[in-house]
């Protein structure tokens, strides 16, 4: 029974190791790896408290994975939200360039709010 418990513990970390080699989105990533540590916990728990390693690790695992992704959800989001320098082609050609880049705060009709940057002319 104990042999079985390894074989697959060690079977889902094989799994998560090949997996993290893969092109994933933050939010992927991070339910894959919230639902390992929490099958992982899971059967820990739920074999200590009533000898139902498998249920634990299944409640775990589901619990993980939400817990997981919605952090990798945050983790993506504030990524695609970061504000790069301007852009490689600069201020718009002309003789003598007269104006400088701002940082302008938009808000959607959603209530998002995200960052531009705009060339300002003098």
């Amino acid at each position: 029974m104990l042999c079985k418990h390894k074989t697959g513990i060690l079977s889902l970390l094989a799994v998560a190791f090949f997996m993290v080699g893969c092109q994933t989105t933050p939010t992927q990533q991070g339910a894959m790896t919230g639902a390992l540590v929490g099958a992982g916990a899971g059967a820990i728990i739920g074999n200590q408290s009533d000898g139902k390693s498998g249920e634990g690790a299944l409640i775990g695992a589901g619990l993980g994975a939400l817990t997981g992704a919605l952090i990798g959800d945050r983790v993506d989001e504030n990524r695609s939200r970061r504000v790069y320098g301007p852009p490689a082609s600069s201020p718009p050609p002309q003789a003598q360039p007269s104006g400088h880049w701002e940082t302008r705060t938009r808000r959607t009709a959603s209530g998002e709010t995200y960052e531009e940057r705009v060339w300002v002319e003098h």
